[in-house]
């Protein structure tokens, strides 16, 4: 009987058996799986860990300084004439023509840390009279600035400037002068040469205001006939009162150490079709004379009918305590300087502002 049933507990035994390991099998699949999931976990938790742990690095904005600078050029070139003719003119009169030319030049640069700006200034004019050939100065000015300046702050720079300022050929008072060869002046007699450091307010090419409190100022007269009459101010030469032989040359230069004041202004659309170009200098001796100050004021006014045609206006004060002007009375003594110039003719704007 046992006999006959052993194989059905063999086979219930097999079956048991077969299921047990099925089971065990699906259960370490199970486990694996589970082992897989847990590893990658592990492997994010790792990963958020270690993105948490090590912080992105932002790499550091270098600045590059600005060397870069801006150029600036402008200017004017003028050229005007004046001419009258008479011919069996009742009330009378004398021919005469006259031209005069100009020409103002503004170079500069600047960038974060220096402005640096020149100014060239030259003005000619000739004009003939009656049935003469000769030719007579009626205008001759030279002048040539530059400055160099390291920025403070803002529009306000630490300057240095320096100018020179003279006249192309020799000058005369009058005609009869000119015909007996009496000059009084000539090319570097005299010419000022200013030298000043300071602070200059420059907040665009059109405005500049310099303050010099340490300056000098040096006059030039290279030649020893006009030094000896005192030409530009230098002391004249030592004379015989009795003979009026020269006993001693004067000296052909002078030398002032001050204060400098220069303003520069250059508009080219005051108002409408109107333009004007303006230079103020004053000069204080602290030497000699401190309470009277050296006066230049320079204005040239440009009233445009078109493009090209205009008429210019030039307005020169001057004066200067050691310069001795005789009045033609014999009164002599330091005067004001003045001269003006009217000119209709081509003018032509040079670059831009």
């Amino acid at each position: 009987m046992i006999l006959k049933k052993l194989p059905k507990f063999i086979l219930v035994c097999m079956i048991l058996l077969i299921s047990i390991s099925a089971i065990a099998q699906t259960d370490s699949t199970i486990a694996q799986t589970d082992s897989t999931i847990v590893k990658a976990d592990s492997t994010i938790v790792q990963t958020d860990s270690k993105s948490i742990i090590e912080p992105q690095v932002t790499p550091k904005k270098v600045r590059n300084r600005d060397t870069t600078g801006l150029w600036s050029f402008f200017g004017t070139s003028t050229i005007a004439t004046n001419q009258s003719q008479f011919s069996n003119w009742q009330q009378g009169g004398i021919n005469s023509i006259s031209i005069t030319t100009g020409l103002n030049l503004n170079l500069g640069f600047t960038n974060q840390t220096i402005s640096w700006q020149s100014v060239l200034d030259m003005n000619y004019g000739l004009s003939l009279q009656g049935n003469t050939t000769n030719w007579y100065k009626n205008d001759d000015r030279v002048s040539l600035s530059t400055k160099l300046g390291l920025k403070a702050r803002k529009s306000w720079f630490y300057t240095i400037i320096t100018s020179c300022s003279t006249q192309f050929q020799a000058g005369y008072n009058s005609i009869d002068d000119q015909i007996l060869g009496i000059s009084a002046s000539n090319f570097f007699a005299p010419a000022t040469f200013i030298s000043s450091i300071g602070i200059d307010f420059n907040p665009s090419p059109k405005l500049s205001a310099f303050i010099g409190p340490l300056s000098s100022k040096n006059i030039i007269v290279r030649d020893q006939q006009l030094a000896n009459l005192g030409v530009g101010g230098i002391p004249s030469a030592e004379v015989d009162i009795i003979t009026g032989a020269i006993i001693k040359d004067a000296a052909k230069t002078m030398s002032e150490m001050g204060g400098y004041v220069k303003v520069q202004f250059n508009e080219p659309r005051v108002i409408k079709n109107i333009s004007i170009q303006s230079t103020l200098e004053f000069f204080n001796n602290y030497l000699r004379n401190p309470t009277r100050i050296d006066v230049n004021i320079q204005n040239d006014i440009i009233l445009r009918l078109n493009e090209y045609i205009s008429t210019t206006i030039t307005l020169n004060l001057k004066y200067d305590d050691d310069v001795i002007i005789d009045d033609g009375s014999g009164r002599k003594g330091p005067r004001i300087q003045f001269m003006e110039v009217l000119g209709v003719g081509l003018s032509i704007n040079l670059g831009k502002m």
